[in-house]
């Protein structure tokens, strides 16, 4: 794929601007009580780290995907930490701290594990003789492109919190329609391929979201962690940072296919986390007794 305006310019800047937004939702405070606490944390980093890269490519082998949608399924769950994971485990009940910590922690390990483990995967299922990503530049712009805009969004939340709070919605609306955009052109791009396809790669991501939930609340319960980091480490394993996904295939590698997985995590994560949003809600209603009524 030639550099273009997408892959040069709105797809970096979009990314950008996503975690720019998160950095507007968080405070220094947010990271205390994590740290003083350190075992969820720890316990889900491991998820992260250790078994998403294990189930990506435990499931790519199983089902049998192309090389380049395989090698793009790898990036995916290299990314780790979802930029709405802290929403969404808000809406589940669950430890809001301990998810944005470990979505910047995460970010913040894998500006230096991404490259390695991207070139690793690239060299295995497309046997590729040269090494994609020069690991030191791709590093420093991984760097700068997503703790440097956290830190950035931190930091003008500091100075100006009344501000920040009108701002942020707005930034956020604006990230999730160029992020629309992206996906769009990625899928117009592929459409030929994406047709003849997309029923395994389908079943395969989705196959993969819910394999990454359950690795994350069974590690929590194993772990004897109470519920509500168990959910938090099931949202925070199971979303990934797709926008991350895209960025490195689509403009570091230069390849709209590899970046196909994440296009469609975006929406498969969406469904089923709102799946198991319902399914804990209808279980909570179950299990709270009803008033008597007065006499």
């Amino acid at each position: 794929m030639q550099s273009s305006l997408l892959t040069d310019a709105i797809i970096p800047l979009t990314l950008a601007l996503m975690m720019v937004c998160m950095g507007l939702s968080l405070r220094l405070t947010d990271f205390s009580r994590v740290f003083a606490e350190p075992k969820a944390a720890v316990v889900g980093l491991i998820c992260q780290m250790i078994g998403l890269p294990t189930l990506g490519f435990l499931v790519a082998v199983f089902f049998q995907l192309s090389p380049e949608y395989a090698a793009g399924t790898m990036i995916l769950v290299f990314c780790a930490g979802g930029v709405v994971s802290g929403l969404i485990t808000q809406a589940v009940g669950g430890d809001v701290a301990l998810s944005v910590s470990m979505t910047v922690i995460s970010m913040l390990i894998g500006v230096v594990t991404i490259p390695v483990l991207v070139n690793a995967s690239q060299l295995y299922f497309l046997d590729l003789k040269a090494v994609e990503l020069d690991l030191l530049s791709n590093s420093i712009r991984l760097l700068f492109m997503t703790v440097v805009p956290v830190g950035f969004g931190m930091l003008v939340r500091h100075r100006f919190p009344a501000g920040s709070e009108k701002l942020r919605p707005r930034l956020t609306n604006l990230s999730n329609i160029a992020l629309a955009v992206i996906i769009l052109v990625i899928l117009f791009d592929n459409l030929d391929t994406f047709i003849a396809e997309w029923n395994g790669l389908l079943v395969t991501i989705f196959a993969l979201n819910w394999a990454a939930m359950a690795l994350g609340f069974t590690a929590a319960k194993v772990t004897r962690l109470d519920r509500s980091r168990s959910l938090t480490l099931m949202i925070e394993v199971g979303f990934q940072n797709s926008a991350t996904g895209i960025f490195i295939a689509a403009t570091l590698l230069g390849s709209f296919e590899q970046a196909l997985p994440s296009v469609i995590y975006s929406g498969a994560a969406f469904i089923n986390v709102a799946i198991v949003i319902a399914l804990i809600r209808l279980a909570t209603r179950r299990h709270t007794p009803k008033e008597e009524p007065a006499q």
